[in-house]
């Protein structure tokens, strides 16, 4: 029953209404996915499996339900390790071994293994094991060991005392100094559990000196006892603030939603929690449990139907809906052409572009999802100027030769052989490359754009983080320039980065009646794209390719546009959508004279 409280169900009624009032139509299904993945404790998963796709992910903003996958780990356990006590009590049984000790060996073999799987599994990808079962469990092992071998603990006065206060000294460092979005867990998550470990250790010493003498304070003892209702309610609270500010938070207005998640957190557990715990709750447990199955299938049949009603769209006006339908305004043979693998190409599946009756292609486009955004503005193209192509663009994977992607499985690596095969055996004297270069870079995100941990690496790479982005991406398109180097090559630059969802945020923009320019300035895309752009002119000196910038069709008076005759020039963040790819298509139109 802990693990399932009255007020999550509280939470995720307030979540799903407010998903419905305010929030669009476009990211409803996921929202309501992630709320049944809460309920079945398999959110953590849902996570992972979004994290290895992405084209599948939408990461515009966070979404107000993902905190939960920190409970969906714990209930994981709750029912694994019942399991594993079961079986070395019959171990013990059967090899008359003491039990205490057959557990010991049981939960230091979970911790090693576990453990050594988190680290590789976050040197490969962090993303992944950030929600990774396997790559947490050391973490409960690590406190089952510690319950076993406590009582046979003695230190003395002085070296509890010491523990205790270096236990929360280093607490409170991992909050300055650790960085979670690139080197957690792994051997990192080390840190603040063997510090919770040395508060353990520590104890109530008694002594005037000891840090218990604070834990044991009324206003601590306070937060502790609500703090299991405080974390379900701070996030949602968090999210929808930024929804409503559409910028980042200042300082007081984060506190303002943590005063209002404290106490959000009393009233839920001083009025719904604690009335129906226990046996002399308010309710019969039977009737109890049976009431929380019926909220469960309200919940479902709320989101079933607005999946099924599309999210009620009459209830907004002709104008919000046009804004909101840019976010479906994308390349239509996305799916068809840019996951392809490498196997695909060389069985001589790459996908054709331009007029289709003509009988060899002379250029061919590879790059990656930006390649992809701006393949309908191609084709239009090559098909006026009677020219045909072949298209090798791939989600996520630039076209760097030699570089692979270790953050996540791209197999990028693999698709940029295959597609130099192709192009070396290709009769087609032209090449477009074209990426999103700032994002293989050290700072690879902007805006309110999701964090994302990005790291490029080649055989000469002496570092895997994102520290040494900036020259595996000289390196590799180094690499792609001197291959291509007998033909025709173009590069074509960044488009600007809005770091906004922009279909969602014009409608909700629009919706609020709020004076919002989320259109980059000219400088703040010069500013952005300077490292690359110096990168790439000193590339360009040495090879001579040409230059195609699509900016210079976005950002001619003063700002970058992000909307033209009421429609978003962009998909989410950074995408351009097909209206905004026909806005850039004659910034392209040399690449086809």
């Amino acid at each position: 029953y802990t693990l399932v409280p009255s007020w999550w169900m509280m939470v995720l009624l307030g979540v799903f209404a407010a998903t419905i009032l305010w929030l669009p139509q476009t990211r409803w299904k996921d929202i309501f996915s992630e709320g049944w993945a809460s309920l079945m404790y398999v959110q953590n998963w849902a996570l992972a499996a979004s994290s290895v796709d992405y084209g599948a992910a939408d990461h515009s903003s966070a979404s107000p339900l993902q905190h939960f996958w920190s409970q969906s780990i714990q209930g994981q356990v709750f029912i694994l390790w019942p399991v594993i006590f079961a079986v070395c009590a019959l171990i013990a049984k059967a090899s008359g071994a003491r039990y205490r000790v057959v557990l010991a060996y049981a939960f230091g073999t979970i911790f090693v293994v576990s453990l050594a799987f988190s680290v590789y599994e976050t040197d490969m990808h962090q993303a992944l094991a950030y929600f990774d079962t396997r790559a947490r469990l050391w973490e409960f092992a690590l406190g089952s060991l510690l319950a076993i071998v406590l009582p046979l603990l003695d230190y003395s006065l002085a070296t509890r005392v010491f523990l205790g206060w270096a236990g929360v000294a280093a607490m409170l460092a991992c909050g300055v100094f650790l960085q979670v979005q690139q080197q957690f867990p792994g051997y990192m998550a080390l840190w603040p559990t063997l510090a919770a470990c040395m508060v353990i250790v520590a104890g109530n010493t008694g002594s005037r000196l000891g840090v218990a003498r604070i834990l044991a304070s009324k206003p601590i003892t306070f937060l502790g006892g609500h703090s299991y209702a405080l974390h379900p309610w701070h996030w949602p609270l968090l999210v929808f603030a930024r929804h409503f500010a559409i910028r980042e938070l200042t300082t007081a207005e984060r506190l303002g939603v943590l005063l209002a998640s404290v106490a959000l957190a009393m009233a839920s557990w001083r009025f719904i929690e604690r009335p129906f715990r226990g046996r002399h709750g308010i309710l019969p447990r039977r009737r109890l449990f049976r009431l929380a199955a019926f909220t469960m299938a309200c919940l479902c049949a709320v989101g079933l139907a607005s999946v099924a009603r599309s999210g009620w769209p009459q209830r907004l006006d002709l104008q919000t809906r046009q804004l909101l339908a840019g976010a479906d305004d994308r390349n239509p043979r996305r799916e068809a052409c840019s996951f392809l693998d490498a196997q695909a190409l060389r069985a001589g599946r790459a996908c054709r572009i331009g007029r289709p009756d003509a009988q060899e292609p002379s250029f061919i486009v590879w790059g990656d999802s930006h390649a992809d955004a701006l393949m309908t503005a191609f084709d239009r193209l090559a098909t006026e100027r009677g020219q045909a192509g072949l298209y090798l663009g791939k989600i996520g994977c630039p076209p760097l030769l030699d570089v692979e992607r270790v953050d996540s499985p791209f197999g990028c690596l693999a698709f940029n052989d295959a597609a130099r095969d192709l192009i070396a055996s290709s009769p087609a004297r032209r090449v477009i490359i074209v990426a999103r270069w700032s994002h293989f870079t050290s700072e690879p995100t902007v805006g309110q754009e999701e964090r994302q941990r990005v790291v490029i690496a080649d055989a000469e790479s002496k570092q895997r983080d994102v520290r040494g982005n900036d020259a595996v991406l000289a390196r590799g398109l180094e690499r792609t320039l001197e291959f291509l180097g007998p033909r025709r090559v173009f590069v074509v630059s960044t488009v600007p980065e809005i770091g906004y969802p922009v279909p969602q945020t014009l409608a909700q923009v629009r919706r609020l009646g709020r004076d919002v320019d989320i259109r980059p300035t000219v400088d703040q895309y010069r500013q952005r794209q300077h490292g690359v752009e110096a990168m790439l002119e000193d590339a360009r000196r040495r090879h001579g390719f040409t230059s195609l910038n699509p900016a210079s069709g976005l950002c001619g008076t003063g700002r970058c546009q992000v909307e033209s005759a009421g429609r978003p020039l962009y998909f989410d963040e950074h995408h351009l959508s097909v209206h905004g790819a026909e806005a850039v298509a004659e910034t392209l139109r040399p690449a086809f004279e």
